[in-house]
């Protein structure tokens, strides 16, 4: 990691304020088949096509490959700019942390990061200047052959990080300074783990492929059906696109943590109904989703995959949130930013993704 990399906002002020939190390791509970067939479906989508190799490259075609494409917005640092209360603290934390040079692996443990998107109004010109979104949600798939286990893990998209050359701001901004290679970049020299791969899905298409499926069944609290469908009641209701768009990103009644329970609900509630449908309507939303993805697997890579499905299939699955106890955000100029003691993160995120293992650096030392 090179530190000219980073310009690390320094300011002065007062005490933060942030509260401590217990970091001790929780029991992980076991995800819904609704998230595992997800899994399934992002590595091994093309095993419903059951036809030769020039069918499923076909297919394949429709995905988009490299990084995902469009400007940066010259108006992106100033709506981005932070100052907070004792900020060089955070900045101070931040800088020690990127001294730590020795990002993890282990080959026997395979991380892959979902990115959604939304380019929004602008989706029709993406390919055509579009300014690049910032990321709306990052989940990382880690797949570990040693505990047979798949961990699906939520970073919160408010977290205080170094963004490579653009200073300290919100993890989620990366993805509009540089796509998905930018934010990538800035987990590894923030979380100090490597990303294998990447998957970037626009999810301003997934409304109307919600009302393609004829909407989803998601459960919901009294205060999110009232938000949502203007219901008083608490209950399983059936949303449309627009409504589950609605949901998934709401925020305002409680937490941006809670919010990313949403977007995994509404992801479930997608694969439940897709896998009951019939294979005409399956291969008919191919043709709608596939165009929507971004990736740096290249096709060989991906139909390698599908002889691993049966062997993913059979994983213990299991979902986390980083931060993995609730942390106190704050309000400053008007954003939510999330600030977190790094050498706590690293150690949940290590004894998580590499229990009883020693990682790799990539620097070509051993951590301890």
């Amino acid at each position: 990691m090179d530190e000219h990399k980073y310009e690390v906002i320094d300011t002065s002020g007062s005490d933060y304020g942030q509260n401590d939190n217990d970091w001790k390791k929780g029991k992980k509970k076991k995800m819904s088949k609704g998230v595992r067939a997800l899994i399934a479906i992002l590595l091994v989508f093309v095993i419903v096509i059951g036809t030769g190799s020039a069918v499923v490259y076909l297919y394949l075609d429709k995905m988009n490959y490299g990084d995902s494409v469009g400007e940066v917005d010259p108006n992106l640092d100033a709506d981005e700019a932070l100052s907070f209360d004792n900020q060089s603290d955070a900045d101070k934390d931040i800088r020690a942390n990127l001294d730590d040079n020795q990002i993890w692996y282990d080959d026997r443990v395979y991380n892959i990061l979902l990115v959604g998107v939304d380019y929004g109004d602008e989706e029709k010109v993406m390919f055509e200047g579009a300014y690049l979104p910032r990321s709306d949600s990052m989940i990382l798939i880690s797949i570990n052959s040693v505990t047979n286990t798949i961990n699906m893990v939520s970073l919160s998209r408010a977290v205080y990080v170094a963004i490579p050359g653009h200073g300290n701001k919100r993890l989620n901004t990366a993805h509009a300074y540089g796509g998905a290679t930018m934010l990538v970049d800035t987990i590894e020299q923030n979380y100090k783990i490597r990303i294998d791969k990447y998957i970037t899905v626009d999810i301003s298409g997934f409304t109307d492929i919600i009302d393609i499926l004829g909407g989803v069944q998601i459960e919901m609290t009294a205060a999110e059906a009232k938000y949502v469908l203007g219901k008083n009641q608490a209950g399983t209701y059936n949303l449309n696109g627009k409504q589950a768009t609605s949901y998934s990103r709401l925020r305002s009644i409680d937490s941006d943590r809670k919010r990313t329970g949403r977007q995994r609900a509404v992801l479930n509630a997608i694969v439940n109904k897709f896998r009951k449908s019939s294979v005409s309507t399956m291969l008919g939303l191919l043709d709608d989703v596939l165009p929507l993805v971004t990736t740096n697997f290249t096709k060989t890579e991906l139909i390698s995959q599908v002889s691993n499905a049966p062997k993913y299939l059979a994983m213990s699955i299991n979902e986390d949130i980083i931060p993995h106890n609730a942390t106190n955000l704050t309000m400053r100029d008007g954003k939510e930013v999330l600030i977190l003691n790094w050498d706590e993160t690293k150690k949940y995120v290590h004894d998580l993704l590499y229990p009883d293992m020693i990682p790799q650096s990539l620097e070509g030392t051993t951590d301890k």
